[in-house]
């Protein structure tokens, strides 16, 4: 059985592990499900050993482990989701200690790992209150990889068992992406121009004619996150995909952020670029700005799409373990008290006490408004139903068996959905 749901945590270690000027990338999992019916609120530990060769370097990996209820995630495990420990040239042994939800039945455990790189693993033991309990084929030693899943993997992946390097026994599996496709977009010198902007370097790309369509990216993400956007829209728009203020190739001071603050960026981006009123479309962070700038400069949008917004941040928006994993990475962040990593420890904290919306004020939005959402997505749905409730003219999609990741991981439907609307 093929779980999708397991990509709802793929957006969680993009928000919580790419460095702010990265380019965003969609991770991959294999995983197998572990019966924890009689172990319900119990501590665990996952371990295993990994050793990478690494051909870009925003390739990373790290152990994971999900509490499943019939389908439904219900917490997160990792470990460091970070390559900075890592040896190279050497096994490295990863660790996770965690508790099981208390309303578990399964508990999927295994990898997530993107990037151009080849992934070995080997030796993965999961125990239970003290317990070893017994991971099939967890040594690797079976040349059929099953029970093993591998999901979201990319088509030049290629997944196998291997004799060298090995941990221990006789064989490790090796997820190779050697081979995987790079994208242009986000770097892309002909299409690529800087504003400046408040102060600082906005950097966008453009690419098409007609009318304008502004694409906005979420948080510690980039132009690239839109590369199976861009070339589709461009044919019927003139896209201009923009690179938040601190993110990608954009600069940022040291004001303290916020979407009104994005919203305000865009507004002014518009008016350096002489664009009277654009359509948008805001995927995440993006979509949160794209709201904002909505109700407050009306006569600047078209049509307004958005993908996985929020109007505040708390339990009747967001899951309990997303916000968890944002406060874990805040406090790993102050610990190391590094300077450079200074924009991503002020990025997540506008992620937990950002937006500020009241729902009565998107009545001020006058443009149609297509609200959307994955039928996974770490968005509640009955916030999502908030937001196009509470907008005058409005629409909202679901997307079936997709996540907060939907625009990568059901392109077609997803562009068409928007085109449809933006053409209507």
């Amino acid at each position: 059985m093929k779980i999708k749901f397991l990509i709802i945590f793929c957006f969680m270690a993009i928000v919580i592990w790419q460095p702010a000027r990265s380019q965003t990338v969609l991770f991959s999992t294999f995983f197998q499900l572990v019966n924890v019916h009689d172990h319900q609120g119990e501590p665990f530990k996952l371990e295993g050993w990994i050793f990478v060769e690494r051909l870009s370097s925003n390739a990373g990996v790290t152990l994971m482990a999900l509490s499943m209820m019939d389908g439904k995630q219900l917490a997160t495990s990792t470990g460091k989701l970070t390559m900075e420990g890592f040896k190279t040239g050497e096994w490295n042994k990863v660790v996770i200690l965690g508790k099981i939800d208390k309303h578990a039945n399964q508990l999927a455990i295994g990898a997530l790992f993107s990037g151009k790189a080849k992934f070995f693993f080997d030796d993965l033991k999961l125990s239970i209150k003290g317990q070893e309990i017994t991971i099939k084929n967890g040594e690797f030693e079976d040349s059929v990889i099953s029970p093993w899943q591998a999901n979201n993997l990319p088509k030049e992946a290629n997944i196998k068992v291997i004799n060298q390097p090995i941990h221990a026994g006789k064989q490790a599996l090796c997820i190779d992406m050697s081979n995987i496709a790079t994208s242009s977009y986000g770097n892309n010198s002909e299409a690529g121009k800087y504003a400046n902007i408040n102060g600082n370097k906005i950097y966008y790309e453009v690419y098409g004619d007609g009318q304008p369509l502004l694409m906005l990216h979420g948080a510690l993400e980039s132009i690239v996150s839109f590369e199976k956007q861009i070339p589709f829209f461009a044919k019927s728009f003139k896209v201009i995909a923009v690179d938040t203020r601190g993110h990608g190739n954009s600069t940022a001071d040291s004001m303290k952020l916020s979407y009104e603050l994005y919203a305000d960026d865009v507004y002014k981006l518009l008016n350096e670029l002489n664009i009277d009123s654009a359509y948008i479309l805001g995927w995440s962070d993006g979509g949160n700005t794209g709201l904002i700038l909505a109700m407050q400069h009306p006569g600047k949008v078209k049509k307004l799409a958005v993908m996985g917004a929020v109007l505040f941040n708390n339990n009747t928006s967001i899951f309990d373990w997303v916000n968890k994993a944002i406060k874990d990475q805040i406090k790993t962040l102050e610990k190391k008290n590094d300077p450079s990593q200074d924009f991503e420890w002020r990025v997540k904290h506008c992620l937990l006490t950002e937006p500020n919306i009241m729902p009565s004020s998107l009545k001020a939005i006058k443009c149609p408004v297509l609200v959307m959402a994955g039928e996974h997505d770490v968005v509640k749905e009955g916030h999502t139903k908030l937001i196009a409730n509470s907008i005058p003219s409005s629409k909202m999609v679901i997307f079936e068996k997709a996540s907060h990741q939907a625009p990568v991981e059901i392109p077609d439907k997803f562009n068409h959905t928007v085109l449809r609307f933006f053409q209507e």
